[in-house]
């Protein structure tokens, strides 16, 4: 069994997607086959990869699958402020909003770059597949701040949510680039995010070994990771950590 079981490393995922459009005639239903299908997929893979793990984690593992993220992160911000396990005791929330359909890359992008200390944990594990960390090519969009992870960061527990790099290994930047603009373009919130025979994964799969790394770290340390001092969450996170 665990040794800390009181202490939580977070798993999470969106469920849900928009529905059904009765704006379009023929295929009129949202199937968010990458958002959010393959990050729920993601949690029942690390589910897996931690029951068939030889060394049981020291800290207990949450999966957490949330809806309404579509609707204004509801779900998530109902766990919040609803916690099954208590928010002071949950070390970390790893976010998986889409997990992005494509070839293996050179980087990674983290979306709300130098936030917190987990960007360190992301980074020691980048470098075991040769990859490095960068920070998101658009961060004027917001991305941070429009996925469920935002609502644990707002409570001060230390988030994170990356994305594949744009870096191709096959194609370089231009290819990466061109790759992620027409999955925005072509089928980000459209009834054309679909399953399509010969989708690459390998991109993915990658993504997720990086996420299983970081949560083992979390889960067999003592350590208490932070926001940075210059993040807006560092002050919520210091008051629940000196809480009684």
């Amino acid at each position: 069994g665990s040794k800390r079981p009181d202490e939580y490393v977070v798993y999470m995922a969106h469920w849900d997607h928009l529905g059904k459009t009765l704006a379009r005639s023929g295929d009129n239903i949202f199937n968010g086959a990458v958002d959010n299908a393959t990050g729920t997929a993601g949690l029942l893979v690390l589910a897996r990869a931690f029951q068939e793990s030889r060394r049981p984690p020291e800290r207990s593992i949450v999966f957490l699958g949330v809806t309404l993220e579509e609707s204004g992160l509801l779900g998530s911000a109902h766990y919040v402020a609803n916690p099954v396990f208590p928010l002071k005791k949950t070390v970390a929330a790893l976010n998986m909003d889409a997990l992005d359909a494509g070839p293996p890359t050179r980087d990674v992008t983290v979306i709300g770059f130098g936030a917190s200390e987990l960007e360190e944990y992301l980074a020691a594990a980048a470098r075991r597949q040769d990859r490095v960390i960068k920070d998101e090519p658009t961060p004027e969009k917001g991305f941070f701040y429009r996925s469920d992870h935002f609502n644990f960061a707002k409570a001060g527990v230390p988030a994170l949510y990356f994305d594949l790099g744009v870096d191709d290994r096959e194609g370089g930047v231009a290819a990466g680039e061109a790759r992620a603009a027409a999955y925005i373009v072509n089928d980000y919130h459209k009834p054309s995010d679909e399953w399509r025979p010969g989708m690459d994964f390998r991109g993915s799969l990658e993504n997720l070994e990086l996420l299983y790394q970081i949560g083992a770290k979390l889960a067999g340390e003592k350590r208490y990771p932070n926001w940075y001092p210059t993040s807006e969450f560092r002050a919520a996170r210091d008051r629940s950590l000196a809480a009684p």
